[in-house]
């Protein structure tokens, strides 16, 4: 039996976190771990650690959205780019944004590659079409940073365009 990939959502939204854990399972061919605070969410990443956090975790993705609550910078995301950076042997660990909130300084931060590097950035009432799509190509495709290109090229032209 081979363990399935493990993927970790954590939202302040309960209904969302467990709407993208069953369109997630529905798939079978994941595991969820769901979480619903940051601590929780803290501790599942400590948890999938490996060599102390020195390398590369074993989380296969993050499912994440915005704190409203929380400065920019004091966001899950940013939390874990930072522990991340710690260590040159640690890789960032594929993040897929699901968010009602589009402020564009949110999105850039989120997209930019050598900041927030989100492989993808939903909205909260269309990502049900896309979420499992996104997480195959992340997961089984290992296409992380290039979803991050192309998303970030596009929101580039966006701005570009305006």
């Amino acid at each position: 039996m081979s363990l399935k990939p493990v993927i970790l959502l954590y939202d302040l939204s309960n209904t969302l976190v467990d709407e993208a854990a069953a369109l997630i399972g529905h798939t079978g061919l994941y595991t969820t771990i769901n979480t619903y605070n940051e601590t929780n969410a803290s501790e599942a990443v400590k948890q999938y650690n490996r060599m102390f956090g020195l390398v590369s975790n074993k989380l296969s993705c993050l499912v994440t959205g915005w704190n409203p609550y929380k400065k920019p910078r004091d966001q899950f995301l940013f939390k874990l780019r930072s522990e991340e950076k710690r260590s040159p042997f640690r890789g960032p660990t594929p993040v897929i944004i699901i968010t009602e909130d589009h402020r564009l300084d949110l999105k850039t931060m989120a997209l930019d590659p050598t900041d927030g590097n989100a492989a993808a950035y939903l909205h909260v009432d269309d990502f049900q079409n896309v979420l499992a799509d996104t997480l195959h190509k992340i997961v089984f495709g290992n296409r992380a940073h290039e979803l991050n290109s192309i998303a970030y090229a596009q929101l580039s032209n966006e701005d570009d365009s305006e």
